[in-house]
């Protein structure tokens, strides 16, 4: 590989044992490896929280640990149910695959010394944090209290991602290297610049429903007041503006595009080692970016998908469905590139790969759930939550968390400067690929299972035992495949431990993008005083190079000693 500069990938001297840095530091490593510490941590505290809920589920007479020292009451589940999407939603889906990974990547993959705006990302980073602790502050706090709390945390989340998501976007358009053209950046970069688009748009209406609500809760405003609702006259409604469903209205139109917030980051992430670990380019690059622009889109105009009863327009439903339904087009076209980039590839089954592998395994599987979901009358469709939570676990939950144990693997040693282990890794996948098919596809026969009242009395009764054992089949693969988190664990840990021994080279999977080309880990002042040019795309496998392939910024004449 070549260097840039006299010592930029010089051996990096020894780190202050300060903690300033990683308190105050405006360094976009050090930050972006923060985020991914928090969403460790809140991943962990979500993974136990999701355990104890199904072990409730399948044996309702057993108490909750958790909730020992409170009354036990149903408003305490809704709270512990509340917590866990929260951490998963908020600082596992949201913080790792946008703001970890990108924060590390982005400007290293465009050639760039920062983000554009250091401190805004450091005052980003501590509103994230703040808000996790409000967030889990709420739940010891009393309802009413708890509530406030709740979100005013969301509030101060919401704000953190704003300022993270005009940082990406000004890093994204100005800071690009020479010659990185917007055809060559590659497709993590789209989706990371793609992503703080939407988040700027659905963020700010969650920032500002949540100060409204507080305003009426603390304030005595109006904004979503009830008793204005019933003073109203039936032919002001529509213009007197002050619904209760008006919450319901904002809060959706984030929460349906949030769930691409946290998918967005993942397509890019598993395009970008789908083709690296097949030594091929991505198939038809451009229809794929046009692709994730579809899904951003589209994603950002279904927020009346879950309302089909409330008071809507009567065409709305058919108007949302149909938004819904075609988020299939471009999904179709990320998995024909994901499939078309496998096809007759020199395949390279590391640990990244076959997460991703499980990645688009697990979208289709959820995908084509969604197929139900899609219908206007879902009431009719007789199906319960179990099948809500089965597919929404199976497209977002699971499928995000694979992409990002697969970027954790891939980049491992850009970040900490050695591998993870190759074998345990493979295991914990394995175990945990069975283990999700093994909670989340029985609980869409569990939904399913509500059609049964349909049926004569003796059937019904053989379904409810049915039922019964497939709750505690859920629950046993739910514990198994959380003790095979462990093996993870063992694998983070025993490689930390050992890489101040370990000699790896700066680019082990011989990948083609510019962090590639600097020393691992990555140096603090990243290209140094010569930033690097950019030559070609990001996913060049030309055949007939030593190395079967084209770094991006290799010039045309170097490139040319290369060949055999």
């Amino acid at each position: 590989m070549v260097t840039y500069d006299d010592g930029a990938n010089a051996p990096q001297s020894a780190r202050p044992s300060s903690l300033a840095p990683y308190l105050f530091g405006t360094d976009h490593k050090t930050i972006g490896l923060e985020y991914l510490w928090l969403a460790l941590v809140s991943v962990l505290l979500g993974v136990v929280l999701s355990t104890l809920l199904r072990v409730h589920s399948s044996w309702p007479d057993t108490a909750i640990p958790f909730l020992n020292g409170f009354e036990y009451t149903p408003d305490r589940y809704a709270a512990v149910r509340l917590l866990h999407g929260s951490l998963m939603v908020f600082f596992v889906l949201t913080a790792a695959p946008q703001l970890g990974f990108g924060n590390y990547l982005l400007p290293l993959q465009i050639g760039a010394p920062e983000m554009a705006f250091p401190t805004l990302n450091r005052v980003s980073f501590w509103l994230t944090v703040a808000s996790l602790g409000g967030m889990m502050g709420s739940f010891f706090c009393a309802t009413e209290t708890g509530i406030n709390v709740w979100l005013a945390s969301a509030a101060i989340f919401a704000v953190g991602a704003l300022l993270s998501a005009l940082n990406f976007t000004v890093t994204t358009i100005d800071l690009r290297a020479e010659g990185m053209s917007l055809p060559r950046l590659p497709v993590t970069v789209w989706a990371w610049f793609l992503n703080s688009i939407l988040s700027m748009l659905i963020f700010s209406v969650l920032l500002a429903g949540c100060a409204a609500l507080l305003s009426d809760r603390l304030l005595g405003s109006q904004f979503f007041s009830v008793t204005s609702f019933l003073a109203a006259q039936p032919q002001n409604l529509v213009r007197q503006g002050s619904l209760p469903i008006l919450w319901q209205r904002l809060f959706w139109y984030f929460a349906q595009a949030e769930v691409y917030v946290a998918m967005l980051p993942c397509f890019g992430i598993i395009t970008h080692l789908v083709s690296t670990f097949s030594r091929k380019p991505v198939w038809k690059e451009r229809l794929v970016v046009l692709a994730l622009c579809g899904v951003g889109l589209i994603g950002f105009c279904v927020w009346g998908y879950h309302m089909f009863a409330t008071g809507m327009n009567p065409y709305a439903p058919l108007v949302f469905a149909v938004l819904a339904s075609s988020l299939g087009v471009p999904a179709a076209f990320l998995l024909a590139s994901w499939l078309g980039t496998l096809w007759e590839a020199r395949l390279q089954l590391t640990t990244a790969m076959l997460f991703s592998i499980g990645f688009i395994s697990l979208f289709i599987a959820g995908g084509l759930s969604g197929i139900f979901l899609a219908r206007q009358d879902l009431s009719s469709a007789a199906v319960s939550e179990d099948f809500v939570i089965g597919h929404f676990h199976l497209v977002m939950g699971v499928a995000a968390t694979f992409a990002i144990l697969a970027a954790l693997f891939f980049w491992f040693p850009k970040i900490f400067g050695c591998r993870l282990s190759e074998p345990l890794g493979k295991v914990h996948f394995w175990m945990t690929f069975t283990g999700v098919y093994l909670i989340f596809m029985p609980m869409h026969w569990l939904g399913l299972l509500t059609q049964s009242r349909l049926l004569p009395d003796a059937q019904r009764v053989a379904l409810a035992s049915a039922g019964a054992s497939i709750r505690t089949l859920v629950t046993v693969a739910t514990i198994s495949t959380v003790f095979a988190q462990v093996l993870f664990l063992i694998n983070f840990v025993e490689a930390l431990a050992r890489r101040k021994a370990s000699q790896e080279e700066d680019n082990p999977w011989r990948a083609t993008t510019l962090e590639w080309s600097v020393a691992s880990p990555a140096p603090q002042s990243n290209f140094g005083n010569a930033r690097p040019t950019v030559y070609r795309g990001a996913y060049e496998f030309p055949e007939g190079l030593v190395n079967d392939f084209a770094p991006q910024h290799l010039a045309p004449e170097l490139l040319a000693q290369k060949v055999r």
